[in-house]
């Protein structure tokens, strides 16, 4: 027996074979379209910050806290006293604390700038020599070379603002700084005593050995400076110890672009410093 289809029949399946062509053909589209999109979606998850991209800013965290310091001061220059004694280089303690903002400008480089109070107390000595009348007797006396130490002490206290560029260097946490800084004088003093060196001699006023011959502020003999400006190099190493909180240790020079009094113009203060940072995220 042989069998046949109808025309209705043939149609029937013909019009199924399309329809399955098209749905292949749909679901193939769908494929082709996940598998185009899929990278894409994959990128998006990148955290922010992960690339450049010149229409958004790459968001940096700013770091802030108190810093702690102190150093030697160093003299440079040359200087006078009411006695006409002249002191050269000197040295002394300096102390520091403050505050600190670092704010990131890009991945490596950002602006930090500090507020604090700063004190130096260089101190000078010298010997010398003169002649002078030595009573030995009431009415009697000779002239006599005697020998005298000076020691002159002069403390400077300032409020000072500090702007630096950073620069994060090669090896993590390894950070250098340079920049100006200007100081506001608030409070000053210069204290110098002479001492008679010579054995057996000593003063008519008051018969010690000891006597102070300056002890008041520096406007009082000279024409001092109020505003002090300097230039500063650092260099830090940051020491993280949580997410949001660091140690920074930080060695810095500052060298003085203005004189501690107009009178003397290379009379000059630097400083060496060692600081301590608690550096907080915000």
């Amino acid at each position: 027996m042989r069998l046949f289809l109808s025309p209705s029949h043939c149609n029937m399946l013909g019009n199924n074979k399309d329809a399955a062509i098209s749905m292949y053909r749909t679901r193939l589209n769908f494929l082709l379209l996940f598998i185009l999109v899929l990278p894409t979606t994959l990128r998006s998850e990148v955290p922010p910050g992960g690339e450049d991209d010149i229409l958004r800013p790459v968001p940096y965290t700013l770091h802030i806290g108190p810093y702690l310091g102190g150093g030697w001061v160093l003299s440079q220059g040359e200087f006078q006293t009411l006695c006409d004694c002249s002191y050269g280089q000197g040295g002394g303690l300096g102390f520091q604390l403050g505050f600190f903002a670092d704010y990131p400008l890009s991945k490596d480089f950002s602006v930090l700038v500090t507020l604090g109070y700063r004190l130096m107390q260089p101190s000078f000595d010298k010997e010398e020599s003169r002649i002078e009348f030595i009573e030995t007797s009431p009415g009697n006396g000779d002239f006599m070379e005697i020998d005298f130490g000076l020691e002159t002490t002069v403390r400077v206290s300032s409020i000072e603002l500090g702007v630096f560029g950073k620069w994060n260097l090669p090896l993590r946490g390894l950070y250098l700084a340079a920049g100006p800084e200007i100081g506001y004088v608030i409070e000053d003093n210069i204290k110098e005593t002479e001492t008679i060196v010579t054995p057996g001699i000593g003063y008519e006023t008051h018969g010690g050995r000891d006597q102070v011959t300056m002890d008041d502020a520096l406007d009082r003999y000279y024409d001092d400076a109020v505003l002090r400006l300097a230039l500063a190099g650092r260099l830090g190493y940051i020491i993280p110890v949580t997410d949001r909180l660091a140690i920074v240790p930080e060695l810095s020079l500052m060298m003085s672009l203005t004189p501690v009094v107009s009178d003397f113009d290379d009379w000059r203060l630097n400083a060496f410093d060692a600081r301590v940072y608690l550096r907080f995220a915000i």
